[in-house]
């Protein structure tokens, strides 16, 4: 893989996402899947973060991703997933809120990014954010406020989340999501 050719940075993040998402752990395991996808998260991150240099948020990104790797650790042993399934909601809810957090910010990111460059696909970047934050932001009314008739609209959260593993996989090629052009792209 000399010359940074290989895997686009946006490719690992997808697949690190769809490890997460499509995966649970036997009752009884460690969740290694968990701590797996979040880790090839974490590594697409850096691949996009050295690949992009400017790109924005770039601080709040990093720790959003180490952060979201260290929850799935903590939470990947099957006593502590018992123990995430009997605490109150907004325990549960904040457990989430670094993964989220990260997909929605670098949603975000790469939404700015895809207009600057001229991309149209810049504003499905923010239609997956405004997803995302919807959920974050309707589970605390759900849970804490009693709103009831907010029932459901996880999934609007949910995908949100899918629409960034496809976007990911979809535009991970292009120079402006941090990928090296081809060499039969590159003038002599």
């Amino acid at each position: 893989m000399a010359g940074g050719r290989g895997v686009k940075p946006l490719y690992w993040i997808a697949i690190g996402l769809a490890v997460v998402v499509f995966t649970a752990a036997p009752d009884d395991k460690v969740d290694v899947a968990e701590v797996l996808g979040c880790l090839l998260v974490l590594i697409g991150w850096i691949r996009l973060a050295r690949a992009a240099p400017d790109i924005r948020l770039r601080l709040t990104l990093g720790y959003l991703a180490v952060l979201a790797l260290a929850v799935a650790i903590a939470l990947s042993p099957p006593a502590a997933r018992d123990w995430l399934d009997d605490a109150d909601p907004a325990v549960v809810w904040a457990s989430s809120l670094p993964a989220l957090g990260f997909q929605a910010t670098l949603c975000h990111a790469l939404g700015t990014r895809a207009r600057a460059a001229g991309a149209r696909s810049g504003w499905w970047w923010f239609l997956a954010e405004a997803a995302i934050l919807v959920a974050v932001v309707a589970n605390v009314l759900y849970d804490g406020a009693g709103w009831r008739w907010l029932y459901g609209i996880g999934t609007v959260g949910l995908a949100g989340v899918l629409l960034v593993i496809l976007l990911c996989a979809l535009q991970g090629s292009a120079p402006w999501a941090g990928a090296e052009p081809a060499a039969d792209d590159v003038s002599p």
